[in-house]
């Protein structure tokens, strides 16, 4: 039993499952064979209302009350945008902002995520036992839960070997079976019609629910967490007086080695840095013959693998009493100068995606990378501190992990389908351009795609001049035959869709579509 329960009246207790149970009703009536839409942004709304209720705007910490804010904002725009990454970021931030309610010791998403898990994880046991706290603190009902309580273990635990032991011995299957297929034949049924999938649903709301409402895990995570702190503390390890001097210390060898290492790699990385600033920065041009696609597809991600090892080194390097030692001014000038070059580096990655983008157009890919590119970069400049300031890992962890979820959540706002088409459809280089990734796109872009079939056919003339052709669709008739038959899939599911369902961007979608009326075909 955790120290929340344990300062429970009866009351209180009835009143904790009593939210879960009807917390879970809401779960089923909103999730139940739909799909995500305005339910997630309204079961987003009655949790962080709910805990709100229980804990007091006071009592949640900042970082709770800056998750389920991410969490409201994520849901808001899985009805507004209606996409996955707003779904994912909205599920995730919830489960976490519940978390830093329930623990408001936690400060870094990496342990307020391993507590979500372990909460979630005893729910089983925590729930058993809150009821079995309840029914024990109700006088009368109390005889008759222990004799249940008593009873239904055994008869579990009988009919369980009774199985295995038929499954193992013959004569005993024999033995059994007139007695053991009667009884299955009776209570068959009866569970057939108890355990439906519908049962399972909502036996697994009911989980959702409590994990989020209720904690049952211990303060052992939050108690780990207090462990680390985002300043390094020195362990000085003295040899006994007894034993002989080393001929040289550990630390000035490390240091050495480093210096030595750093200093090669600096000049490495510097002529690279020359070589692209003359090449990448300005005035780049696409020669006759030139590989862009493996410029920027394998160039790019090699580059970053060597950005994170050199990030990788650096932490090897400052992990302990390095950076306590007084003799380390020239290995920490030559760190930090490794770490601002591995950032123009990094611009010069992305300058080699933004020129990818310019000639072949977006996609969601290129969009990733600029995205991990980003946090890497991030990455980057707390390590500089990290190595300035004397910072722990736990400090590195800490801030990144929070610079993920605010630009994943910031991620949420925008309708990266339409970014996507509406800067395809304008690129210049229309012998490009992939075509075929139009129809793979969201149901929100058939306006677009509809209003400018003209430009898609202009596309599809200019890729058929190219000598290579790596685009599928080429006819204007099979494509405009596809995009009908994906606009009749879009009709029927949203004449279908169940209020639960709803989100402005099909309303949109659907509003533009009858406003273009024989454009479509409609």
């Amino acid at each position: 039993m955790t120290p929340e329960t344990t300062t429970q009246s009866p009351i209180e207790r009835w009143l904790l499952l009593l939210s879960v149970g009807l917390a879970a009703i809401a779960f089923d009536r909103l999730f139940w064979g739909h799909d995500l839409g305005l339910n997630l942004l309204l079961f987003i709304i009655l949790v962080a209302l709910l805990l709100l209720q229980r804990y007091t705007w006071k009592g949640l910490s900042i970082t709770a009350r800056m998750v389920l804010g991410g969490a409201l904002l994520a849901g808001a725009m899985v009805y507004v945008q209606h996409s996955v990454i707003a779904m994912v970021m909205a599920m995730l931030a919830l489960a976490v902002g519940a978390a830093l309610a329930q623990e408001p010791r936690l400060r870094s998403l990496f342990f307020a995520g391993v507590h979500s898990m372990a909460n979630a994880v005893m729910v089983p046991f925590g729930l058993l036992r809150q009821i079995d706290d309840v029914a024990l603190s109700r006088g009368a009902p109390r005889t008759g839960w222990r004799w249940v309580r008593m009873g239904l273990l055994p008869l579990l635990l009988v009919l369980l070997f009774t199985q295995l032991y038929r499954a193992g011995n013959p004569k005993f299957d024999h033995l059994t079976a007139g007695f053991m297929d009667g009884l299955w034949e009776i209570f068959g049924d009866l569970l057939e019609g108890i355990f439906t999938p519908h049962t399972f649903f909502f036996l697994f709301a009911l989980g959702t629910c409590a994990a989020l409402l209720l904690r049952f895990a211990s303060g052992m995570v939050a108690q780990l967490e207090g462990s680390w702190t985002d300043a390094l503390v020195r362990t000085r390890l003295r040899r006994p007086h007894w034993m002989a001097p080393r001929a040289m210390d550990p630390l000035e060898r490390e240091r050495r080695m480093g210096v030595m290492l750093l200093v090669a790699v600096n000049a490495l990385l510097l002529v690279v840095n020359v070589i692209d600033i003359n090449w990448v920065w300005f005035g780049f041009e696409v020669p006759e013959g030139f590989s862009l696609k493996q410029f920027v597809h394998e160039g790019t991600w090699l580059l970053i693998i060597s950005i994170l090892l050199s990030m990788l080194l650096i932490m090897y390097l400052f992990r302990g009493n390095q950076n306590f030692y007084s003799r380390n001014i020239w290995l920490k000038r030559l760190a930090m100068l490794w770490l601002v070059q591995n950032f123009i580096l990094g611009i010069s990655v992305f300058l080699r995606n933004y020129h990818y983008i310019s000639f072949h157009g977006l996609a969601y890919k290129r969009i990733g990378v600029i995205v991990f590119l980003a946090l890497v970069l991030i990455g980057l400049i707390t390590l500089y501190l990290k190595v300035r300031d004397r910072k722990s890992l736990f400090y590195m962890a800490r801030v990144n992990g929070w610079a993920a979820f605010a630009v994943l959540i910031g991620l949420t706002t925008v309708d990266w389908d339409s970014t996507i088409v509406r800067y395809n459809l304008a690129h210049w280089n229309k012998g490009e351009i992939d075509i075929d990734n139009y129809l793979s796109m969201g149901d929100k872009v058939l306006p677009l795609l509809y209003a400018n079939l003209d430009v898609v056919e202009m596309q599809m003339e200019r890729h058929r001049m190219n000598t290579v052709r790596w685009v599928d669709h080429l006819e204007p008739s099979t494509f405009r035959r596809e995009l009908d038959a994906k606009r009749d899939r879009f009709t029927a599911r949203y004449e279908t869709s169940h209020w639960q369902e709803h989100n402005l961007a099909d309303r949109r979608t659907m509003h533009a579509l009858e406003a273009m009326g024989p454009r479509t075909g409609k």
